[in-house]
């Protein structure tokens, strides 16, 4: 996925979805988000939708 907050968007998790339904993943798939602020955002966020919620491990890259 690309970096920046601006990245945080429809077109984004379209891609995700896009990525999701190509791959044939199932609600009992599990989504791993490796990466900073928008992975961790926008993956979060697909997980919770795509066929009302799958599992979700989130693995940031980003430490403060």
């Amino acid at each position: 996925l690309p970096d920046g907050e601006a990245h945080k968007d429809w077109p984004t998790l379209n891609l995700i979805f896009d990525m999701l339904l190509g791959e044939r993943c199932e609600r009992s798939t599990t989504l791993v988000a490796l990466g900073g602020g928008v992975v961790g955002d926008m993956g979060g966020f697909a997980a919770a939708c795509y066929q009302r919620g799958m599992p979700f491990i989130q693995i940031p890259t980003t430490l403060l």
